[in-house]
């Protein structure tokens, strides 16, 4: 008889549901700035990259699980007239074309699994590659799937996509940095408004 391990289906679970709210809220966030925004599906400066890389290098397998969900959402919502099949069939190849991205960069840089030797040169390299792969990737497949906003200009579409995550991803390194560099000073912030209330 299988014994369940409830406690590793928990673990997972939250490692799937972290980087899909993640992506949601930077989506959310995103929605607050229309000027970022250049058509429904492509944007100048796009978050949820950062939280696409971060999530794959942190939970591995689990985090591409929870962003190809967060992705297929996206798409069904931001294109109901495209069938599911589609949005479904985009997500999990952008998806797993970023897992194996940053699993062989990893590999190539000789960066341990913990993540200890990982610096910030390497975060940028991910980022850059991550971003030419999602970006030109992203534009062929939705635009094989008949994707009104990605169906002309396949190369200008796809350029754009991948200034857009690489700004977003260069823009989510920053702000983790500055939390991991001032995490006393967000806690102290965090306290007072908790006393507050």
């Amino acid at each position: 008889m299988m014994k369940i391990n409830y406690l590793e289906i928990k673990t997972k679970s939250i490692e799937i549901l972290i980087p899909f709210a993640l992506y949601w809220f930077f989506i959310g966030f995103m929605s607050l700035i229309p000027d970022v925004q250049s058509k429904d599906l492509t944007y100048y400066l796009f978050l949820p990259a950062g939280v696409k890389l971060f999530s794959v290098l942190i939970f591995r397998i689990n985090g591409a699980v929870g962003i190809a969900l967060a992705v297929f959402l996206r798409l069904m919502l931001t294109n109901p007239s495209q069938l599911w099949f589609g949005c479904l069939v985009i997500s999990i190849v952008l998806t797993l074309a970023l897992y194996v991205v940053v699993e062989g960069a990893l590999q190539l840089f000789r960066v341990e699994r913990n993540l200890s030797n990982l610096n910030y040169y390497q975060i940028v390299g991910l980022a850059f590659i991550s971003s030419v792969v999602n970006g030109f990737l992203f534009s062929y497949v939705a635009s094989a799937f008949g994707i009104s906003q990605m169906s002309s200009g396949l190369w200008h579409k796809g350029a754009e996509v991948v200034l857009g995550n690489f700004a977003g991803n260069a823009a989510f390194v920053c702000l983790v940095m500055f939390l991991f560099k001032h995490k006393n000073f967000v806690t102290t912030l965090i306290k007072i408004k908790i006393d507050r209330n």
